[in-house]
């Protein structure tokens, strides 16, 4: 009788177990933030002095954020590539209390053939100022 009652308390602790963590899943999941509008910057637009800190970052991938008194800048750069075509897709931006998340992706050129040249993927966004650090993903 010891014995089924032991195995009746793993049982039910396992299960226990089971039932707490996919609770705590479900909830994380739900959490996905809010979006946050943003604008692709063109070169015209980009701040003076933010163009300059992308020209000596450009050979390697790099993040960074640059605020003014109106607006967050957020560039994401892919370093040196053997060929050219390449564009970046912001696959996510959004907000969450303690974090500014964007999330991107770097993609080759669609077309079968590479055009041939070095280049240095890189883009600007430009959001409203947040005050906030910003995770790049």
């Amino acid at each position: 009788m010891k014995g089924k009652k032991r195995l009746i308390l793993l049982y039910s602790v396992v299960i226990l177990l089971l039932c707490t963590s996919c609770k705590i899943g479900s909830e994380k999941s739900k959490d996905t933030g809010k979006n946050i509008d943003f604008t692709i910057c063109k070169k015209e637009n980009i701040p003076k002095e933010l163009k300059t800190i992308i020209k000596e970052k450009k050979k390697k991938p790099f993040q960074l954020s640059y605020r003014t008194k109106e607006y967050t800048f957020l560039v994401v750069g892919y370093g040196e590539q053997s060929t050219r075509g390449y564009s970046i897709q912001v696959k996510e931006l959004y907000e969450l209390p303690k974090v500014v998340v964007l999330k991107t992706r770097l993609i080759s050129s669609t077309s079968g053939e590479k055009k041939q040249g070095i280049s240095y993927p890189y883009f600007v966004i430009k959001i409203q100022n947040v005050d906030k650090p910003i995770s790049f993903r």
